[in-house]
């Protein structure tokens, strides 16, 4: 094989241009990988379209198709095998069955005129001679005719009667016929065209017939691939006076049993559509109704730059209806149907090698894919639990952070309460102290009280008769640091007590009452004047008051109490 140029190389090509150069190669049969990739450049890797311009009217004649021994075998043993029959056992190439990929320049060639003569069977010129000179006296008067009987009929619409002659069969099953064929492929799919030819041929020969496959060719062909089983091709044409012969061997109960085994997939399609149409234009269908059969078989040197072992090839066809031998026990469709499972079954037995190894590297492929399948879900589902376990572990880390951040604003905010209770203490000392100066030198009517703190400790002090009960509460609360200033002399706010000042936004809760125990008497209105109050209760001018807390104080409140009490003795 030759190369031209860097662009025309090998490794300039992707990997599916160079699956498209393989199909190119492996279906024209020429080993100049220059002028193919030049030919696919020029249609855009267009297969299709590359293809119906190698084979243009002054190209070589493309190789056919190299059919089997078994083919061959049942070929020649018919004694009136026909000229169409004989022709497909000339020496043929490989043929690699292809997508076929429908383009606007391929759908724009295929009118109804060109897929009914495609349809018909093909007959070769007869060559030069001397004969049509000696005779033409005759034949011109006849075509003269018949001229003129083909245009009176295009005129009244029976176009394929001037061409074929009068058809066999009824007039509605004819009718029937044409109007499926009339409508084409415009506006349907290739799934539409495949539903709508089973439809037909139940119509025609009974819902007894080889599963066909319900979808179009490539994705018979991706199955055929994918699940290594064979492909039968069934192209069929309405036209044909063999189809309803065909029609009746396909239906036979041998053919229905043999072909609806698992490893076939029977494809067919009418070459009046554009996709058969196109399937009978690549595999240069001879005849019809066509029968092919494909089998995957090891790709060539070419093919395995691709990375795929096996492809999709035929290895037995029939191009027309055979003549068989005459027996008189067997029916025609009985020795069709015979014809048909034997040409099949030898043509598999030839290939079961190839198929079986086709089956185990398909195996081994879907084994290592399941294996990875199984490894990647363990892999998933291992790297979903680490997932899971680091959220729950963020989660948790999360719910600590937060309650150790309430913890931190909770002493934080006692902290700052206690700091702002204790400078509160040292202002309002200061203040009573400053007061008490004051009433000294006044002279003050005064009221002698005996109180008992909550810790246990007695406090002996004389108060004025006309302050508030207020006083008597600022006293109690001011203890503590009274001790501290009494015992050091100073504040944690320097040597002097005035400067001291309450704290702003501040309001001071008192926790305890004072009450009077026999009789018992609770003062609690801290807006009332001292002697009033004492002398309503028969106390005046003096009374012993107890420290009473509004509620019961923890075990390190009281020890945190009583040790101070007893620095301050």
């Amino acid at each position: 094989m030759s190369e031209s140029g860097d662009d025309n190389s090998l490794d300039s090509l992707t990997d599916d241009e160079r699956k498209q150069l393989h199909e190119f190669c492996e279906v024209t049969g020429t080993e100049d990988l220059g002028s193919a990739i030049s030919v696919l450049k020029a249609k855009q890797w267009n297969l299709q379209s590359a293809i119906h311009a190698f084979y243009e009217p002054n190209s070589p004649t493309p190789i056919p198709f190299e059919p089997t021994l078994a083919s061959e075998e049942y070929l020649h043993q018919s004694a009136g095998t026909s000229q169409l029959a004989e022709s497909q056992l000339r020496r043929r190439g490989p043929r690699v069955l292809t997508d076929i990929v429908d383009s606007e320049d391929s759908e724009s060639r295929l009118n109804g005129e060109q897929q009914r003569s495609t349809a018909r069977q093909v007959v070769k010129a007869p060559a030069f001679s001397w004969m049509p000179l000696l005779t033409w006296p005759f034949v011109l008067p006849w075509r003269i005719s018949m001229v003129i009987v083909q245009s009176l009929l295009s005129l009244l619409g029976l176009r394929r009667i001037a061409d074929d002659g009068v058809p066999r069969g009824s007039a509605s099953e004819q009718a029937s016929t044409l109007a499926r064929q009339s409508a084409g492929s415009r506006g349907q799919t290739a799934a539409d065209d495949a539903r709508d030819f089973r439809l037909f041929f139940e119509e025609t020969f009974g819902a007894r017939h080889p599963p066909f496959f319900a979808g179009t060719y490539t994705r018979a062909l991706e199955a055929a691939r994918r699940e290594v089983r064979h492909l039968v091709l069934v192209l069929w044409s309405a036209e044909h006076d063999d189809a309803e012969a065909m029609g009746q061997a396909l239906t036979h109960p041998d053919v229905v049993a043999y072909l609806s085994q698992p490893q076939f997939i029977v494809w067919a399609g009418n070459v009046a559509r554009s996709e058969a149409f196109q399937v009978a234009s690549t595999l240069e269908a001879a005849a019809f109704p066509f029968i092919a059969l494909a089998a995957l078989k090891p790709q060539s040197r070419l093919g395995a730059a691709t990375g795929e072992r096996f492809q999709l090839q035929l290895v037995a066809r029939i191009d027309g209806l055979p003549k068989l031998s005459n027996a008189q026990s067997a029916s025609e469709s009985d020795r069709l149907a015979r014809f048909i499972c034997r040409l099949i079954g030898d043509s598999i037995a030839l290939h079961e090698a190839e198929l079986w190894e086709a089956r185990r590297d398909q195996e081994e492929l879907e084994a290592e894919r399941r294996l990875r399948e199984q490894q990647n879900a363990a892999y998933d589902a291992s790297l979903a639990r680490d997932r899971e376990r680091e959220a729950e572990a963020r989660v948790l880390e999360e719910a600590r952070r937060i309650e150790r951040q309430k913890e931190e604003d909770r002493l934080r905010d006692a902290q700052r309460a206690r700091e702002m209770r204790e400078q509160w203490q040292w202002a309002t000392l200061a203040r009573l102290l400053l007061e008490e100066e004051q009433e000294t030198a006044a002279g003050a009517d005064m009221c002698k009280l005996n109180l008992r703190l909550e810790s246990g400790r007695r406090v002996v002090r004389a108060f004025p008769a006309g302050v508030q009960m207020q006083r008597l509460f600022d006293f109690v609360e001011t203890r503590d640091v009274a001790s501290q200033w009494e015992s050091r002399g100073e504040t944690p706010y320097g040597s002097d007590l005035h400067p001291v000042s309450p704290p702003e936004d501040y309001t001071h809760e008192y926790d305890f009452v004072l009450v009077s125990q026999f009789p018992r008497v609770v003062f609690a209105d801290r807006q009332a004047i001292l002697k009033d109050t004492l002398v309503a209760n028969g106390m005046w001018p003096a009374a012993t008051l107890i420290v009473e807390p509004l509620f019961e104080p923890d075990d390190d409140d009281d020890s945190v109490k009583d040790s101070e009490a007893k620095g301050g003795e």
